[in-house]
């Protein structure tokens, strides 16, 4: 592939990019959500052997991955639920590892889409539906590429590519797929990065934080604290924890105001409005330094929230996700980008991300985050731009070709 050009590439790709259409539509269309990645494994899987892949199943286990520094903590057992490892052997050069995630987020609040969340709907080129950006628009564009890639003859470098689940609450499939093996001198994981491609992210970790209080009637509301309330305190103490970890901004986020974000995403109590409810359970995640140990950030919590609320019970669950920072000048970077430059035009910029991707799990070594355009991840109306799919494929095509030759 070393001496096909892009134009060689793109119809390679434009002749099988019906075909992965349909495929990415099928895929939306199962609701992939946590602990229910299994049906849409099975369709990746039957890509990967189309594709000439040969495929082992990896599943994740709580207890081998418990101490292990990286892992995040599950928020469910790992029986029945498998990540998937292919491999295509090269002519022996430069090794490439493409890696995606097929779980997706709940499509709350449902009443608010225009289309259908699992519906996979095309209109005006956009494919629309729940993880049709984030990320399945990415495993359509990195199997294309194969695809193309394949059709100008025999790969120059063994290929592996990682189908892994839980990318979104703690990273564990990836941490698993890459300690399972096969590695590779060279890494991309196909997130949306709309034109851009992404080198750095911040730590991030989740915790649940329960704050009891006494159930009484509302007449008595006056006699206690409410833990609806004390939520409230709690929530305002985190903020400004967040305001002093911006305060320490690193060089790599320069031009971001505030990479280190706190999102309270859930607060759970109480059922009546004249009833004092005595327990509240509140679900936070916050960003923090590249450079600081996710241990350093949970204490910062605990003690954030320990000054709102002495009694308050404080337990991690889900990412702890310690920071990434790959280097520009990388080979593999600097290929991806003229690549990148010969299909699109115009200059491939990385753009620091204020959330974590799996591209962490990859360090130290040559690694990037590259795919699609799209927009609503984690929102309402997530859609891909099937364009940028096929575009993104064909700088990926090229890159297969050119890195392990």
């Amino acid at each position: 592939m070393a001496g096909v050009s892009s134009a060689d590439a793109r119809r390679a790709v434009e002749n099988a990019l019906p075909e992965t259409v349909s495929f990415l539509q099928e895929l939306v269309r199962v609701p992939s959500l946590l602990g229910n990645e299994e049906p849409a494994q099975e369709l990746v899987e039957q890509r990967l052997k189309e594709l000439g892949f040969d495929v082992r199943s990896v599943e994740p286990s709580a207890r081998e991955l418990a101490n292990h520094p990286d892992s995040g903590i599950p928020l469910l057992p790992y029986e029945g639920r498998r990540c998937l490892v292919g491999t295509i052997d090269g002519k022996g050069g430069r090794s490439l590892l493409f890696n995606g995630h097929v779980d997706v987020v709940s499509e709350e609040p449902t009443d608010r889409w225009t289309k259908a969340p699992y519906g996979g709907e095309i209109d005006d080129g956009l494919l629309y539906g729940r993880g049709a950006c984030d990320m399945k628009g990415g495993i359509a564009a990195m199997l294309l590429a194969v695809e193309a890639a394949k059709a100008a003859g025999p790969l120059p470098g063994p290929l592996v590519y990682q189908s892994v689940i839980e990318e979104e609450c703690g990273g564990n499939g990836a941490l698993a797929a890459r300690l399972a093996g096969p590695g590779a001198d060279g890494v991309v994981i196909g997130e949306p990065t709309n034109g851009s491609m992404d080198l750095v992210a911040p730590g991030v970790i989740w915790a649940r934080i329960t704050l009891e209080g006494s159930s009484r009637h509302a007449s008595h509301a006056d006699e206690g604290s409410n833990p609806i309330e004390t939520a409230f305190a709690v929530t305002s103490a985190l903020h400004e924890l967040e305001a002093s970890l911006n305060e320490m901004r690193e060089p790599e986020f320069a031009g971001v105001e505030r990479p280190y974000l706190l999102n309270v995403g859930a607060l759970h109590s109480g059922d009546w409005p004249s009833m004092t409810p005595g327990r509240a359970e509140l679900d936070v995640r916050l960003g923090f330094p590249i450079r600081m140990n996710p241990g350093e950030a949970q204490s910062l919590l605990t003690a954030a929230v320990e000054r709102a609320e002495r009694n308050a019970r404080v337990e991690f669950r889900g990412f702890r996700a310690r920071g990434y920072s790959f280097d520009v000048a990388a080979p593999l970077v600097r290929l991806l980008a003229d690549c990148h430059q010969e299909v699109r035009g115009g200059e491939l910029r990385p753009e620091p991300s204020q959330a974590t991707t799996d591209l962490r799990f990859f360090q130290p070594g040559q690694a990037v985050c590259y795919g699609p355009t799209g927009r609503g991840l984690h929102g309402v109306d997530e859609w891909v731009d099937l364009e940028s799919i096929a575009e993104t494929a064909t700088v990926l095509a090229l890159l297969i070709g050119r890195w392990g030759s």
